[in-house]
């Protein structure tokens, strides 16, 4: 099976030369885990691979996404101006106006972002977030909108990822619970207190990630240590922060 390198420094020797091309990967992690920086990596290794791709936000507007990512050295203004890169989405209390309006089904944004990849050749795609997505539907239809959403644009030939956010404190992948089911890949970032800092001050949060299941690819298990620096994510095979000889 062919392989798309992802972007972030250190993943693809976690999983030995990207994910699977074709694949939907769900990533999942609570608030301020870095979901939406790794999917930004992620797109931004396709336009070094003269990949097009779509970046769809629900979680913020472009100019503030764009002014963000300025910070870590990625630049998509001229991605998006040069026909590169495609932005949709917007507010989701926007989105679900519209979708009333219109009396929009999952099927019609499916297409909508299917049509899109389409017209500029997309290789890859992001939805940030799929739990804000399908919180335009009502259960049952949230996992028929998943299905739906994912054949699409599988059928385009484009790698998707989709982030997600998890309830703080809660040991499970997704956010309504079905999600990791139908992903063929799921990536959990984490976040967690360090247990080794000092007792005199607080604790410092530290970042991991973990590959649950990949389809189609071999992978390193166990949860990998990350940082979020003005350079962007990097994830370690061993923790930086801790000598080797510690006690």
């Amino acid at each position: 099976m062919n392989k798309i390198p992802i972007g972030v420094k250190g993943v693809d020797s976690i999983l030995p030369g990207g994910f699977p091309q074709g694949k939907c990967i769900l990533l999942s992690g609570s608030c301020g885990t870095g979901k939406t920086i790794f999917a930004a990596h992620f797109i931004n290794e396709g336009f070094r691979n003269r990949e097009p791709g779509i970046f769809v936000s629900l979680e913020q507007d472009k100019s503030k996404l764009f002014c963000d990512l300025k910070e870590i050295n990625i630049e998509w203004k001229k991605m998006e101006e040069t026909g590169k890169l495609r932005m949709l989405g917007g507010s989701i209390a926007a989105i679900q106006r519209l979708k009333e309006q219109r009396k929009a089904g999952f099927e019609d944004f499916a297409q909508e972002i299917r049509d899109v990849a389409l017209e500029i050749g997309a290789k890859r795609v992001v939805i940030d977030s799929l739990n804000l997505f399908l919180s335009l539907f009502e259960f049952p239809e949230q996992r028929r909108a998943l299905v739906e959403l994912i054949y699409v644009l599988q059928e385009t030939g484009c790698t998707v990822l989709l982030t997600c956010e998890t309830r703080e404190q809660d040991k499970g992948l997704s956010w309504y619970g079905f999600e990791e089911y139908v992903a063929d890949g799921v990536v959990l970032l984490k976040r967690t207190a360090d247990e080794h800092q000092g007792r005199d001050g607080p604790r410092r949060n530290k970042r991991a990630l973990e590959v649950i299941k990949m389809r189609g690819s071999d992978f390193k298990e166990g949860n990998f240590p990350l940082r979020i620096t003005n350079k962007g994510m990097e994830v370690f095979m061993t923790d930086p922060d801790r000598e080797f000889f510690h006690s």
